[in-house]
C-alpha cells in the first residue's frame, strides 16, 4: 500500500456564506489559470495537474490554506514523480494517436483499437495525478494501484472520462473557456475520486491531527 502524505495544521477560514461563495468562484478560476500557466511547457502538465487537484481539494473543498501556496507546494513536492508519469502518458498517447492516423488509412478495425487505447489512457489520467497528490509511491507502484482503482470503480472512471471529453469538446468549440474551466472540471472530478480516497484514508492519521482529507 502507498504511504499517505503528512499534512500540517492549518486553520479553517471563516467567512460569510456569500463571501465564501465568491471566494470559491475566484479560487476555481485562479486554480485553472495557475494550471494553464504552469502547463505551457507541456512537460510540466503532469506536475501542474497534480498541483491543481491538491489545491482544489484542500483549499477550495476543505478551505484549508491558501490556494496559491497549496498549488505550488504540491507542484514542487511532486514534480519528479508527476513529470515521469506524464512523460509516460505523453509517449503512449503519441504512439496510440499515430496508430489511429496510420491505420485509419487502410484498416478501420485497428484504427478503432487505437481510439479505444486513447480513451483508456484518458480514463486513467485523473486517477494517477490525483493519487500522486495524496500518496507517496514509486512510478510503477502508482500505475499499478491506480489501474486497480480505475477498474474497481469503473462506473466513476467512465463518468470522469465522459466529463473530460465534454470539457475538451467545449474548449474546442469555445477556446476562451480554457481560461475558466480547468478548476471547475477538477472540482467535478474530485467528487468522484474523493469518496474512493476516503475509504483508503479512513483509518489513517497525520502528525498534528490535520486530517482534512477525511472531513
Amino acid at each position: 500500500m502507498s504511504e499517505f502524505r503528512q499534512g500540517e495544521g492549518i486553520g479553517v477560514k471563516k467567512e460569510s456564506k456569500s463571501g465564501a461563495a465568491l471566494t470559491a468562484v475566484i479560487d476555481i478560476v485562479t486554480a485553472g489559470l495557475l494550471w494553464l500557466v504552469c502547463s505551457l511547457g507541456v512537460v510540466t502538465i503532469g506536475a501542474s495537474s497534480t498541483a491543481l487537484y491538491y489545491a482544489v481539494v484542500k483549499s477550495i473543498r476543505h478551505e484549508r490554506g491558501g490556494l496559491t501556496k497549496s498549488f505550488f507546494k504540491a507542484f514542487r513536492r511532486d514534480f519528479r514523480t508527476a513529470t515521469l508519469l506524464w512523460l509516460l502518458f505523453l509517449a503512449a498517447g503519441l504512439v496510440f494517436a499515430a496508430d489511429v492516423w496510420a491505420f485509419s488509412q487502410w484498416n478501420g478495425m485497428l484504427s478503432a483499437v487505437g481510439k479505444l487505447l486513447l480513451a483508456a489512457l484518458l480514463a486513467f489520467f485523473p486517477w494517477v495525478f490525483a493519487f500522486v497528490s495524496r500518496f507517496s509511491n514509486t512510478v510503477g507502484g502508482t500505475l499499478k494501484y491506480c489501474g486497480y482503482l480505475a477498474l474497481r470503480n469503473i462506473g466513476r472512471t467512465i463518468l470522469m472520462t465522459l466529463e473530460l471529453l465534454g470539457f475538451g469538446l467545449v474548449v474546442w468549440l469555445m477556446p476562451p473557456l480554457v481560461f475558466i474551466l480547468p478548476g471547475l472540471v477538477c472540482l467535478l472530478l474530485s467528487l468522484h475520486i474523493e469518496p474512493v480516497f476516503r475509504l483508503i484514508t479512513a483509518e489513517m492519521t497525520v502528525e498534528g491531527g490535520d486530517d482534512w482529507f477525511n472531513e
